[in-house]
């Protein structure tokens, strides 16, 4: 059985709602249904904004990446985000997040994408070397947020 990756549409609200709220629970991520709701709606529905991709595994869907775009200067162009990546727990180790992010890689310069970046949670030291083995570079940055909250 062959896994595929195709994009999300706004009739995939059912079935992705769902794998997010499992995501935000493994990593213990507050998760509420009626904001998710809404704010997934609105970036679906414009296309300007990223894509979200199903994993489908047979026609299952097991999985997710939410892939928001932005612009950059240094890397000359639009870029986007691994802002979620998720796999159930039932279909992992089977390298198909891997397999997902390498789909996204192929299909970067159809999309537009002159870089994409990810990141990982500081003790991920196993998805810090599956994305090392697939070209994503440490850049040796920190990351700081601001939140509007």
């Amino acid at each position: 059985m062959n896994p595929t990756l195709r994009p999300a549409g706004l009739a995939d609200l059912p079935t992705l709602l769902p794998l997010m709220e499992q995501f935000y629970g493994h990593f213990q991520y507050a998760f509420e249904w009626a904001i998710h709701e809404r704010i997934v709606r609105q970036f679906l529905s414009d296309p300007l904004l990223g894509s979200i991709w199903l994993i489908e595994f047979g026609e299952i869907p097991v999985g997710y990446v939410a892939l928001p775009y932005s612009y950059t200067f240094e890397f000359g162009g639009r870029d986007a985000w691994v802002d979620e990546l998720f796999v159930t727990e039932t279909h992992r180790n089977l390298g198909l997040g891997g397999w997902a992010l390498t789909e996204l890689q192929r299909r970067a310069s159809d999309l537009g994408l002159v870089a994409i970046h990810l990141q990982t949670e500081h003790y991920n030291e196993r998805a810090k070397k599956l994305y090392e083995s697939l070209g994503f570079k440490n850049l040796e940055r920190s990351t700081l947020t601001w939140l509007n909250r």
